[in-house]
């Protein structure tokens, strides 16, 4: 921005001047364009201390300004630090807090906790993978021995839940397991029957595929070495029996002789 300056010599120059013409003025007395010429002076002379007092204010204004300004940014800088020391200090408290946890999950009261509450949440078969790691990481605590326990009940309730669980997901699951046994020879007629309960001929083969035999004309089908003899174990004959009347699964048998199971 333009700020006039007037020197110090100019303006001394002026008043001596303006003082020597008045002077002159007295002594000889003055003709009327020597009176102008001092008026003008005069006039040049008041205006250029206006000027000069006007400049001295508006310098003194700025510096002014210019001092609030340098003590707002002091201000400033010294709010900046304070909030710093306070974000540094809730960085190292933030920093305890978890180290704090991280050796709290250590322990193995918290951790025997945690595996409980999957329990509650009836995730089951989560939950003995979990007490088996329990074991494994604190084989020396107390709470060992309830870890076992929980592992000896949920090795008997966690495969029947999630079977339950898969029914309820893939209906068609139980079936598809029976068949992948069946197709292995490790099906037991008790899974069968179900399945075979009041299917047609056509609906059986269908089913379970083309038969090894036929008994009595057709009318009975065999599956060699397809089927688990519940009171051997070994792999035996699936014998099934139409009803004559309805054409409709009556009986199950394992082997030819073996007694009729009705589905």
């Amino acid at each position: 921005m333009y700020r006039p300056h007037f020197s110090v010599a100019s303006a001394a120059l002026l008043l001596a001047l303006g003082g020597l013409m008045t002077g002159c003025q007295k002594q000889t007395g003055s003709s009327p364009d020597a009176q102008v010429e001092a008026l003008r002076l005069s006039a040049e002379l008041n205006r250029t201390k206006n000027q000069l007092g006007a400049a001295e204010k508006d310098s003194a204004a700025k510096d002014d300004a210019l001092l609030l300004a340098k003590e707002d940014m002091e201000g400033v800088k010294k709010q900046l630090a304070e909030r710093e020391g306070v974000i540094i200090d809730k960085q190292v408290r933030i920093q305890a807090l978890e180290a704090e946890l991280a050796e709290l999950k250590k322990r193995d009261a918290f951790a025997f906790a945690e595996v409980s509450k999957l329990v509650q949440q009836k995730l089951t078969t989560t939950a003995l993978d979990h007490y088996r790691q329990f074991v494994k990481d604190y084989p020396t605590s107390p709470l060992v021995v309830d870890a076992n326990r929980a592992i000896a009940e949920l090795g008997v309730t966690a495969p029947r839940e999630a079977k339950a669980r898969a029914v309820i997901i893939d209906p068609q699951a139980p079936e598809r397991d029976v068949l992948k046994k069946f197709a292995e020879g490790d099906a037991k007629p008790e899974e069968l029957a179900p399945l075979l309960k009041n299917k047609s001929m056509m609906e059986v083969v269908r089913i379970l595929g083309t038969p090894n035999k036929t008994y009595r004309e057709g009318t009975e089908l065999g599956y060699v070495d397809k089927i688990s003899d519940p009171a051997t174990g070994d792999r035996s004959t699936l014998v099934i029996t139409f009803d004559v009347e309805t054409k409709r699964v009556s009986t199950l048998r394992v082997g030819y002789a073996g007694p009729p199971i009705r589905p």
